[in-house]
């Protein structure tokens, strides 16, 4: 009884030591900055589900958003969508001061199967780098 006690209580020894060490530095962790944490729930709360909802219902209203829709009207398809989006990101930077970098990623997309013809691909991207290390991807 007492070799199966002492085998059980080597077994725990490992679990034990890193029990203690995870206690040991959890007490050293440095405490949050409440500042931090107030400015995030500020920025939650300050979502708006009309503003997702009219976000939406603009993008629905194009019509279509497919790949091969029209690149050229101001009102249908992908075109006018990316454009939408687009000023939307650079309406959203200039209320914060140029906080964001709105750039058009363009590429040819051809000799696949699902597209017939080389098309021109747009991604409209909006970076907000940060301030300790801004070419961090």
């Amino acid at each position: 009884m007492f070799e199966q006690q002492s085998h059980l209580l080597a077994s725990c020894k490992p679990a034990i030591l890193i029990s203690t060490l995870f206690i040991a530095t959890s007490t050293l962790a440095v405490e949050p900055d409440h500042q931090d944490q107030t400015k995030l729930h500020d920025i939650a709360a300050s979502v708006s589900a009309k503003r997702i909802e009219n976000d939406i219902q603009a993008l629905v209203d194009f019509g279509t958003r497919h790949t091969l829709s029209d690149t050229k009207s101001t009102t249908r398809g992908i075109g006018a969508a990316r454009r939408w989006i687009k000023a939307e990101f650079e309406k959203i930077s200039a209320e914060c001061g140029g906080c964001l970098e709105v750039l058009e990623v363009k590429d040819t997309i051809s000799g696949e199967k699902r597209i017939p013809n080389p098309v021109e691909v747009v991604n409209i991207i909006a970076i907000q780098r940060g301030t300790d290390e801004p070419n961090r991807m």
